[in-house]
C-alpha cells in the first residue's frame, strides 16, 4: 500500500476530503462513499493480477497433465518396440535351429518356417509404424524428455541392424532352394527404407534443436500478431501475453545447442513469453544489450518461443 493510500485513509477516517491541495471538513455519507471509492481503486489492479495469475497457474497445470500423459505414451510404445524385437529374436533363433544341420526340410518344417518368417515380417512392420509415430510426436512436442532421443536413435539403429540379419537369413534359405516370397519381398527395400530413416532421424535431430524469439515494440509486436494486451482496471495492471495464435512469421529460428547469445536493440527489454528464473541473464556493456542463456535445457522446456518486448 502506497504513502498516498495510508494518507487518503487517515484524511477519510476524519471526515476530511483534499481536493487540489485544499482540505475539507465532509459529512459522514460522503465519508463513507470515498473511502469506498479508494478501496476500489486502490484494490482493483491487485484483483486482476490475481486472476491473472490463477488462470496462468491453470494453464501451466493442463500443460504438465499433457506432459505427463504423452511421456506415458513415449514408454508404451517403446516397451511394445522392446518387446518385438525380443520376439523377432526368437523366431529367428527357431528358424535357424531348424536349418542348420543342413537336411532336406519337409513341407510341414517350411510352412512352419513361412509363419516364423510372416510373424517377423508383422513385427518389423509394427515397429517401424510406432518409430514413425514416435518421431512425429517428438517433432510436435513442446518440451524435451532427457535421454528420449538418444533411446529413439539407438532403437533405429537396433531395427536396421535386425533388417540386416534377416536378410543374411534371406540368403541362407535361399541357398537351400527354399523359397520365402513375403521375406523377400522386405528385404528388396532395406537399403532405400534405412536411407530415408536415416535422412528423417538427422531432419528430427534440427527439429528437436530449433527454437524461436521476436524482439519488437509494443505496436510491433502487437501489431504481427504476437501479444495482446489483458487485465487491468481503468487502464490500470494491463499486462502482455503471447496470442494463441500468433504469427510465426515475425519469429527467428535459431539452434538451442549452439545459440546461447541474443542481442537486443532497444531500451528497457521485458520477456513476455514464459521462461524458468535463473536459467537466463540480461547483459549491458559499451551500450549494448543482449540476453544470455545460461541454462538451456531449463530456459526451453516451458516454450520454445520467446518473446521479448523493448521500448
Amino acid at each position: 500500500m502506497n504513502n498516498l493510500t495510508l494518507i487518503g485513509q487517515k484524511l477519510f477516517r476524519n471526515g476530511i476530503c483534499m481536493v487540489n491541495g485544499l482540505i475539507i471538513q465532509t459529512p459522514a455519507r460522503f465519508t463513507v462513499l470515498a473511502a469506498f471509492i479508494l478501496f476500489a481503486v486502490a484494490c482493483g489492479p491487485q484483483q486482476q493480477d490475481v486472476e491473472r495469475l490463477e488462470q496462468e497457474n491453470e494453464e501451466l497445470r493442463t500443460r504438465i497433465e499433457q506432459n505427463a500423459e504423452n511421456v506415458e505414451t513415449y514408454f508404451s510404445d517403446l516397451n511394445e518396440i522392446e518387446n518385438n524385437l525380443r520376439l523377432i529374436k526368437e523366431r529367428e533363433s527357431i528358424i535357424t535351429g531348424r536349418t542348420s544341420d543342413g537336411v532336406e526340410l519337409g513341407q510341414n518344417q517350411q510352412d512352419r518356417i513361412n509363419e516364423d518368417i510372416k510373424l517377423i515380417g508383422d513385427l518389423m512392420e509394427k515397429n517401424r509404424v510406432l518409430i514413425a509415430n514416435l518421431n512425429s510426436r517428438l517433432r510436435n512436442a513442446d518440451t524435451r524428455i532427457a535421454g528420449f532421443e538418444s533411446t529413439i536413435e539407438r532403437l533405429n539403429k537396433t531395427i536396421e541392424e535386425k533388417e540386416i540379419e534377416i536378410s543374411l537369413l534371406r540368403d541362407q534359405l535361399a541357398n537351400m532352394n527354399f523359397q520365402v516370397d513375403m521375406l523377400t519381398a522386405k528385404v528388396d527395400t532395406l537399403e532405400q527404407e534405412a536411407r530415408e530413416k536415416s535422412r528423417l532421424l538427422q531432419q528430427q535431430t534440427i527439429e528437436l534443436n530449433t527454437a524461436y524469439y521476436a524482439i519488437g515494440s509494443r505496436k510491433e509486436l502487437t501489431d504481427n500478431r504476437v501479444i495482446s494486451r489483458e487485465g487491468g482496471f481503468l487502464g490500470i495492471g494491463r499486462t502482455e501475453r503471447m496470442k494463441a495464435d500468433f504469427n510465426h512469421d515475425f519469429f527467428t529460428r535459431i539452434d538451442i545447442t549452439r545459440d546461447f547469445e541474443i542481442t537486443i536493440i532497444g531500451d528497457r527489454p521485458q520477456i513476455i513469453s514464459t521462461h524458468p528464473d535463473g536459467s537466463y541473464q540480461m547483459k549491458t556493456e559499451d551500450g549494448e544489450r543482449w540476453l544470455e542463456i545460461t541454462n538451456p535445457e531449463a530456459f526451453w522446456s516451458a516454450s520454445r518461443y520467446l518473446v521479448i518486448q523493448i521500448r
